[in-house]
């Protein structure tokens, strides 16, 4: 009997899949292909060891982070993926929108009301010329930006989109900083994040505002920067509080169960920002934190 021919089915391909949690609780399934798995290694005795590496047959990878001993695996990021028609001047016109609604919230106008009380008379004597000038020399001579995201890309695979977020805040940023200048010259500002992709960088330049990759934002804070980090991680905030910058903008600090933060907490005032309306958690508990002598870990509302 003739045997029957059957069509040789096509194997199917699986793409690895990876859980994620992103900053708002919630758990997305993504691919591996815009995150690269970074898996901190265990010592054994004097041996490293890699078992996820090793059960697939590979070379150990190379672990560009702090190795711990729990054995936590950390997500790196990469550029957050841009929709493929957006163009600069789209995306400019976009941020325009955002900085009028930010300029216009009660949030802002009771922030900049604080910050004018803080900086105003900040008059001091220009370097170099040896006599008092009239011109104000303000106490920040730079503002350094630590986790602001993508105002034009998705996160994590395409799974998470914080645009709106990084939209405001980078709204925010701007226009701390100019009125925090006091001068006739802008003071610089930084802004590192892993992932900006072309059209952040682009948006970003525009702007006046540089951008570094890591580790540059960790060698440029000092007693007189204004640290901008509503997004950044407790272990970035425990690696830049102990430099002291002048104003940090972020947290909640409190409540964070780390020494290093609470010591800086403990020692600085604040003011709590009133909810802002037009995207509520871009700014959620966030507070103005500043230093001033005689007046540790006072805090209030804006």
């Amino acid at each position: 009997m003739p045997h029957t021919s059957h069509k040789k089915r096509t194997a199917i391909t699986t793409q690895k899949r990876l859980q994620v949690t992103d900053d708002d609780g919630w758990t997305h399934v993504t691919s591996t292909s815009n995150v690269r798995r970074v898996l901190r290694r265990t010592r054994t005795g004097n041996k490293e060891q890699n078992s996820d590496s090793q059960t697939q047959g590979q070379a150990p990878a190379q672990d560009d982070s702090e190795t711990n001993i729990k054995g936590e695996v950390e997500l790196v990021l990469g550029p957050a993926e841009a929709p493929g028609r957006l163009t600069l001047e789209e995306l400019q016109t976009q941020y325009q929108g955002y900085r009028e609604r930010w300029g216009s919230s009660e949030t802002w106008k009771r922030l900049e009301a604080q910050l004018g009380e803080r900086f105003t008379g900040c008059a001091g004597p220009i370097s170099g010329t040896g006599f008092e000038s009239t011109q104000k020399k303000g106490p920040v001579d730079a503002v350094v930006c630590v986790g602001l995201g993508s105002p034009s890309g998705f996160l994590r695979g395409g799974w998470v989109d914080r645009r709106s977020v990084s939209m405001y805040q980078l709204a925010a940023l701007e226009s701390i900083a100019q009125r925090v200048s006091n001068t006739s010259t802008k003071i610089p500002i930084y802004a590192q994040d892993p992932v900006f992709n072309t059209l952040d960088k682009s948006l970003l330049s525009s702007l006046n505002i540089t951008v570094i990759t890591h580790p540059a934002a960790f060698t440029l804070i000092t007693p007189q920067t204004l640290l901008f980090c509503p997004g950044a991680e407790r272990k970035h905030l425990e690696q830049l509080l102990p430099f002291d910058p002048y104003m940090v903008f972020g947290g909640p600090l409190e409540d964070t169960e780390s020494d290093i933060i609470q010591e800086f907490a403990g020692r600085v005032g604040s003011v709590v920002l009133v909810p802002f309306e037009g995207c509520e958690h871009a700014f959620w508990k966030t507070r103005l934190y500043y230093r001033e002598e005689g007046e540790g870990g006072v805090s209030r509302e804006v």
